[in-house]
């Protein structure tokens, strides 16, 4: 009997121990990364009783990274480690993975991945939906986004300006393969140059996002927005005034552009032209960039401050300069076509004005009033 009795309770002891086993398998961390400003972290922080129903062990550890130092450089070490960049909060780190952004079923897929099912799969947990607005339909438009700016941009009066008058000396050329070389290498470098150019703006805003606390990003995206609103209402101004020309270039600068141009489609080895063509286009570019600095500002702002994963931040690199450039295709196939320059009108750039215009302002309002927004909208 007594032998029955031991061998009951180590059983017994045994199913206990296996039991303490499993709930402490079953302890679950979740490091939660928040701003004190975030309204999305508000949300999400309000969905952890929801979240507590499923996994009643959780133990969510909060980190404030917008007002506390130490906070921010261990969120910046823990990114790091996992192969990221820290762009935005509320940030969630789940065993080795993260979600940036309330993303409440890609939280419970994680926790699920690394800690098994929830203790009750028949639990009912409301997760926070999107309202079926009209908000609904222009979520992950960043590409259209992206093509619109681009388009805009290659309109503007620098670019035009510089272009028209290489294709007038391409015309007065008789090697017809020389005119479509030269023309062809000068608007591809320029599309090199100008993406490389957007690549650095990026990169640029991305490390400075990194260092510096997510309050003091949302004052350097509201420096953006004013930019943005303050070139918005220029371009309106030109088109009220029906200007095309480059205000950049002043006529001497212009001079000196033709006269460079001059001598370098004399030369005679064609490497040379070629080697010319390139660095025109390399200074060409430098000071497109400031004749419609805002909007490449204002768009590889807007793309951090979607908090998009890189290869769509990439993605819309390459949209946007692929319709920066492709006016310049259009314009110069159907100049050397046709070899009249009569396809090009100078309302277009009107018409840029005032849609460019426009749409830098509502970009350039957003991020100075509700960036926030503004990445729903959009992202």
């Amino acid at each position: 009997m007594k032998k029955l009795l031991f061998g009951l309770g180590f059983v017994l002891l045994g199913f206990l121990g296996t039991t303490n086993n499993v709930q402490a398998q079953r302890a679950v961390t979740m490091e939660f990364y928040h701003g004190a400003e975030c309204p999305h972290c508000h949300e999400e922080r309000q969905w952890f009783p929801e979240l507590k129903k499923m996994y009643p062990d959780i133990q969510i550890k909060e980190f404030e990274v917008w007002h506390n130092p130490q906070n921010k450089a261990l969120w910046t070490q823990r990114m790091r480690e996992l192969g990221m960049v820290p762009t935005g909060v509320p940030t969630n780190i789940i065993g080795n993975e993260a979600i940036v952004g309330f993303n409440a079923p890609g939280i419970l897929a994680l926790l699920e991945k690394h800690f098994g099912p929830p203790l009750d799969p028949k639990a009912k947990v409301e997760i926070p939906k999107e309202n079926d607005s009209w908000k609904k339909y222009l979520t992950s438009s960043w590409p259209a986004m992206a093509f619109m700016l681009g388009i805009l941009d290659g309109f503007n009066p620098c670019a035009m300006w510089t272009l028209l008058i290489l294709i007038g000396f391409l015309l007065s050329m008789e090697n017809k393969k020389r005119r479509w070389w030269i023309g062809g290498i000068f608007v591809g470098s320029s599309a090199l140059l100008y993406g490389l150019a957007l690549l650095a703006y990026l990169f640029g805003f991305i490390e400075v996002s990194s260092w510096v606390a997510g309050s003091v990003m949302g004052w350097i995206f509201r420096l953006v927005g004013v930019l943005a609103v303050g070139t918005g209402l220029l371009s309106l101004k030109n088109w009220l005034k029906k200007g095309v020309e480059c205000d950049v270039r002043g006529m001497e600068s212009k001079q000196k552009f033709r006269n460079k141009l001059s001598e370098i489609l004399a030369r005679e080895k064609f490497i040379l032209v070629i080697a010319g063509v390139v660095g025109l286009a390399l200074s060409v570019n430098a000071i497109e960039l400031l004749c419609s600095f805002a909007i490449p500002t204002a768009f590889t702002a807007t793309l951090v401050n979607l908090k998009l994963p890189l290869w769509q931040q990439l993605s819309a690199i390459g949209i946007y300069d692929f319709a920066y450039i492709l006016d310049d295709v259009l314009v110069l196939v159907i100049a050397l076509w046709t070899m009249s320059l009569k396809v090009f009108s100078p309302k277009i750039v009107q018409i840029s004005h005032l849609i460019g215009g426009l749409l830098l302002l509502v970009l350039g309002l957003f991020l100075i009033f509700d960036p926030q927004f503004l990445a729903e909208l959009i992202g």
